[in-house]
């Protein structure tokens, strides 16, 4: 545990972040028992069914990903702004890039932030743009919360989840999303109004399917515990959040979006019982979280 809670905490120190700006699973993890982490899961074997995904949208390669990506990520922006907090946002993304090293996509230009608004909630963008409500985030406990949220929200960018809903709408509204990021910036610009702006509120408005979500849900507790935190983490922020009056307005959006929070429990479950006691007392790093929280 002491070995764990430094390895956390050197990589914490060490790891260079960059402020946030809009500038085949099976092969991520290898055995759990001999990697440093110390998390006792056989994640490549618990994964090996899940190939490679980098090819199975026709016609969206990676560089397009990133530019729909951006372009979904200035929209969101542009409904609220990220925290004025260089110091609690460098933290986030610190903790989001630990996370995303655990996964076979580390190389995408991956951006994390935490953002102003009131509403209890977290999403992501295409190529790898990742949002946290300050809402939610004033509702988490402890690191291993966050890096629960940020890991499933990772988990959507790399099965592509998002491009995977585009591609459910009409031919031609995707076509035009794919046209539009190809295109030279100004011509963007000029039509971002009339083409990206409405397929990217359909999606965000309407969210996922809900076995996306599940899928989020049961990768991202992989993805966390294989990054040295509590597997519980995840699970925490959802048992929280289905003891809140579900008329709160400000979990209005999240309840629209994503399944209820005790379907999701439900799903998550049965991963949390095959893991080892040594995954399952890995570290919350709460002391570090609350320097934060307390901001």
């Amino acid at each position: 545990m002491k070995r764990l809670i430094v390895i956390l905490t050197l990589l914490f120190c060490s790891h260079s972040t960059n402020a946030f700006d809009l500038g085949g699973f099976s092969g991520i993890l290898s055995s759990g028992a001999d990697d440093e982490s110390g998390s006792g899961i056989d994640i490549g074997q618990v994964l090996s069914g899940v190939k490679d995904i980098s090819r199975t949208i026709t016609g969206i390669d990676e560089e397009d990903e990133i530019e729909i990506g951006r372009d979904a990520a200035a929209v969101l922006l542009g409904a609220s702004q990220p925290v004025d907090d260089p110091e609690l946002q460098r933290y986030v993304n610190r903790i989001g890039r630990w996370v995303v090293s655990q996964t076979d996509r580390p190389h995408l230009p991956w951006r994390f932030a935490v953002l102003e608004s009131t509403h209890v909630n977290a999403f992501a963008t295409p190529g790898g743009y990742v949002f946290v409500t300050h809402g939610l985030f004033k509702r988490l406990n402890n690191e291993a919360e966050l890096a629960g949220v940020l890991a499933h929200e990772v988990a959507h960018v790399i099965r592509k989840h998002h491009i995977n809903a585009m591609s459910k709408l009409s031919t031609s509204g995707l076509s035009g999303v794919i046209k539009l990021a190809s295109q030279t910036e100004d011509a963007r610009n000029n039509r971002v109004a009339t083409e990206m702006v409405s397929q990217v509120k359909d999606i965000y408005l309407r969210g996922l399917d809900k076995d996306d979500e599940f899928e989020a849900d049961t990768l991202g507790t992989l993805i966390a515990a294989r990054a040295g935190y509590d597997p519980y983490g995840l699970m925490a922020v959802l048992q929280s959040l289905d003891s809140i009056h579900a008329e709160d307005s400000s979990l209005a959006l999240l309840y629209k979006t994503h399944p209820p929070a005790a379907d999701r429990l439900e799903k998550l479950a049965p991963t949390l019982e095959t893991m080892s006691d040594t995954t399952l007392s890995q570290p919350t790093m709460e002391k570090r979280f609350s320097k934060y929280a307390s901001r």
